[in-house]
């Protein structure tokens, strides 16, 4: 079926679409369109089609639609699959008798959501679609390409596991119940929003119904504050996005579409573009939880359910990834070197403090949310490694710099849901997170112990899981960067130093994760709630099994990510992608096109290595003997292990300039002896953004408020002085 339209027409709306048209067929000579009547509004699909003859004319004003039914018939399928299970999970939720099928309708719609941006990255294709319309805006105006797909597939691989580890539980309210598929939802609007006013609507219906679920109905004080901070953070990020999208809508004569300021941003003037990208940085950055806008998230990952700590670290931050990836390369079309190196500072600071804050932590949930941290910084270190390559002109390294980004995003989402989910069953089966309570749990715990090591060594960039893939396709991008000849040397320095820190972030990883693990899964129970431990349910342990094959999965498989995330890359920058870079796992420094890493090799090596080790164990004619482990006589206690304070305490003393660490000792003695009764220690760490800028800066936020209610004192003579004064002071200012 050929439909002929003229785009030249009398008709508003085949202007537009010819207009869309003619710009898409630069970037895309093969077009598959069609056009749809969607409640009262039109509803546009469209997808690159395999070679043949144009689909779209070179006579001007003319064109020629081919749809193609298939492939859009299946994308809104999926579009389906996703928004009607979410919709009816939030229905269930309110009603007594289904309340327990919320979770399993929330599971179907995340993986549907999944599979959507499978076929998304892998078509090379848009789904475009819009509906109703609210004091002249449209609420629902959606376009989906590779770049929403990327994170459309985390988002699958994230929410459908943290709805599956809780398909049989009941929620703390039915509110509650029915705000977290609802939450999800907002999380699939954001991934897909095309103008600035269906952006904003998603954005803040993520921000409240995620505050909802982190501090419930009946919070406490603490839960309440660190509710509180989340909320105040996040409006501040709101605030300065409201202000950069006001700046893009002036320069694109008042249009609220993303389209139409992507054709505007070349006409702004530098001090507006430069404006606009600080303030997308300080909005998106802030969501993301990037130093030094990071104070909520370790304070609200903790007092929040595991499920709920699980998606918003998982996913709910990396909405700051894509909106700065969007906004900054998509709509801007990149910068000044110094957007790059601004991006690369604030990565290599993340990266570097969220291991270190996250190595001096007892709170296992807390160690958790500092490493969401780290792995932000690595992400914003690829992505300002590809802004600067894209500036001069190595298009090649630089797409293979944003699939870093992007194929790191796809697996923190996996390995860290992971290990949320795994401290989540630790605290259903002790109600514990304090690692010097913990201990032995590998026992009891069998499978949650397993999980949580697979995600341990993925987060810890050991292959060949997928954790060492995307960080290795990090360093590549930086690599990559220092080598290129066009890049300044002052600039090459800078990203030389950015490849040092997270060379020291990487090694930090490991020695957090052999902590956190260690103390938590091994040696002998230190209370009473760590020996009568259990293992979790059922649906948990599904959940974390599925995770942990897929960490295997992307590491052992991830050539074929990586020319999918290519492509979307290469289409992100509006660039073309050659062969070379779409069939590369990662880039050599020396030419951005041969793979260095072979992951599928290096996984039979290890497989074989294992494997042969066993066998030759197994041969041992010596018998293993056990015994008791040697404490001079006396029996082991659990009291004689490492805790996590003394194992982090070597490095906390070589870091002491950074963490200005603080300790108490108290120690009691027998009366009348000089020997010790007991000894207690404390030590904790400065946080020196919080205790520094933070804080000040909310006393002096407080002092002002009083200062203003102090000037309202309610006596209309005060009012009236106020007037006079204002007066006297306009007509001084006009004489």
């Amino acid at each position: 079926m050929r439909l002929a339209q003229a785009c030249g027409s009398a008709d508003p709306f085949q202007n537009r679409l010819g207009g869309t048209i003619a710009r898409h067929a630069q970037r895309n000579a093969q077009l598959n369109l069609r056009r749809l009547r969607v409640l009262g509004s039109y509803e546009i699909d469209w997808q690159a089609s395999p070679p043949g003859p144009s689909a779209l004319t070179d006579t001007p004003g003319a064109c020629v639609l081919i749809p193609s039914f298939d492939r859009i018939d299946a994308a809104f399928a999926l579009f389906a699959a996703t928004v009607i299970p979410l919709a009816l999970a939030a229905v269930a939720a309110c009603f007594g008798r289904t309340e327990r099928l919320s979770p399993l309708l929330s599971a179907v719609g995340a993986v549907s959501a999944g599979l959507f941006g499978v076929a998304l990255m892998a078509g090379g294709s848009t789904f475009t679609a819009g509906a109703g319309q609210v004091l002249g805006f449209v609420p629902i105006a959606l376009r989906y390409d590779g770049l929403s797909g990327a994170l459309l597939l985390a988002f699958g691989l994230s929410a459908g596991a943290a709805s599956l580890s809780i398909v049989g539980t009941k929620p703390r309210s039915r509110l509650e119940g029915a705000a977290y598929p609802l939450f999800l939802g907002s999380i699939v609007l954001v991934l897909g929003a095309s103008n600035a006013f269906a952006f904003l609507l998603a954005w803040e219906a993520m921000a409240l119904l995620s505050a909802l679920l982190v501090v419930g109905l009946r919070p406490s004080r603490s839960v309440a504050s660190a509710g509180f901070l989340y909320l105040a953070m996040t409006h501040v990020a709101t605030a300065a996005l409201v202000v950069a999208f006001a700046i893009l809508a002036g320069a694109s004569g008042g249009s609220l579409d993303f389209e139409a300021w992507r054709a505007a941003a070349p006409g702004l003037a530098p001090v507006a573009r430069d404006a606009v990208f600080v303030l997308v940085l300080i909005g998106f950055g802030t969501k993301a939880g990037a130093i030094p806008l990071h104070s909520w998230l370790p304070r609200a990952h903790p007092v929040a359910p595991s499920h709920i700590s699980a998606v918003m670290s998982g996913i709910m931050i990396k909405a700051g990834i894509y909106g700065l990836i969007r906004i900054a390369i998509g709509v801007l079309g990149g910068g000044p070197d110094w957007w790059g190196v601004t991006i690369l500072a604030v990565g290599a600071i993340s990266a570097v403090l969220g291991v270190l804050y996250a190595l001096m932590q007892h709170d296992l949930k807390r160690l958790l949310a500092y490493h969401s941290i780290e792995n932000v910084g690595i992400i914003l270190l690829g992505l300002g490694s590809a802004l600067l390559l894209a500036a001069h002109g190595a298009s090649e390294l630089a797409a293979l710099a944003l699939a870093a980004v992007l194929f790191h995003t796809i697996n923190h989402a996996v390995f860290k849901t992971l290990l949320f989910l795994g401290a989540g069953s630790v605290l259903h089966a002790t109600g514990l997170r304090d690692l010097n309570r913990l201990g032995g749990l590998a026992r009891a715990m069998p499978v949650t112990a397993l999980a949580f090591g697979i995600g341990a060594a993925s987060i810890s960039g050991l292959p060949p899981f997928n954790g060492f893939a995307s960080e290795w396709l990090v360093f590549q991008g930086l690599f990559g960067a220092v080598g290129a000849g066009a890049v300044p040397p002052l600039v090459r320095l800078l990203i030389a130093a950015a490849i040092g820190a997270l060379a020291l972030t990487a090694a930090l990883a490991v020695a957090c994760f052999v902590k956190a693990t260690g103390v938590t899964f091994l040696g002998l129970p230190r209370s009473a709630a760590a020996s009568g431990a259990h293992e979790t349910a059922r649906p948990a342990q599904a959940a974390m099994a599925c995770l942990a094959v897929a960490c295997v999965a992307l590491g052992v498989g991830a050539g074929p990510v990586i020319a999918n995330l290519t492509a979307v890359s290469h289409a992100t920058l509006g660039t073309i992608a050659t062969p070379a870079t779409m069939a590369a796992v990662t880039a050599a420094p020396r030419s951005g096109e041969t793979a260095t890493y072979a992951a599928f090799a290096l996984s039979l090596l290890v497989v074989v290595a294992v494997g042969g080790l066993a066998f030759l164990v197994s041969r041992s004619r010596k018998a293993a003997r056990r015994v008791d482990t040697w404490t001079c006589g006396i029996a082991p206690e659990p009291v004689f292990q490492y805790t996590a304070t003394s194992y982090s305490k070597p490095i906390r003393l070589f870091f002491h300039r950074i963490l200005r660490p603080e300790r108490e000792v108290r120690v009691e003695y027998h009366a009348g002896t000089a020997f010790p009764k007991s000894i207690r220690y404390r030590s904790e760490v400065t946080l020196i953004l919080e205790d520094r800028l933070f804080r000040p800066a909310h006393e002096l936020s407080l002092r002002l408020a009083d200062f203003a209610r102090r000037l309202q004192g309610g006596a209309i003579q005060l009012y009236i002085a106020y007037i006079v004064v204002a007066v006297l002071v306009l007509l001084w200012w006009a004489r």
